[in-house]
């Protein structure tokens, strides 16, 4: 795992929390998605940087009770998959 993945520049979405969702306004495609967790606060230990799920795993880990295992990262990885078929976050 890796990879290197990246958000989508924080100008370009539009993001309104809403009850345990939240709302995500792409403005290249014009689509409106609609995440929930863990996806908030992986756009969040993201911010503008190219991070591996490894990485990211690591950083939520830092504010978040989350177990010592691998689990963390593969669903980060899960996610980041998901969020680059959506557009929302690339490769790089």
């Amino acid at each position: 795992m890796s990879q290197l993945y990246r958000a989508a520049a924080p100008d370009g979405l539009i993001q309104h929390p809403l009850d345990s969702m939240t709302l995500v306004f792409q403005r290249s495609s014009g689509i409106t998605h609609v995440i929930a967790d863990p996806v908030p606060a992986i756009f969040e230990v993201m911010a503008e940087e190219a991070l591996t799920a490894d990485d990211i795993a690591q950083r939520l880990s830092a504010s978040y009770d989350l177990e010592n295992s691998g689990d963390a990262a593969d669903i980060v990885f899960a996610r980041l998959v998901e969020l680059c078929s959506l557009g929302l976050v690339e490769r790089v």
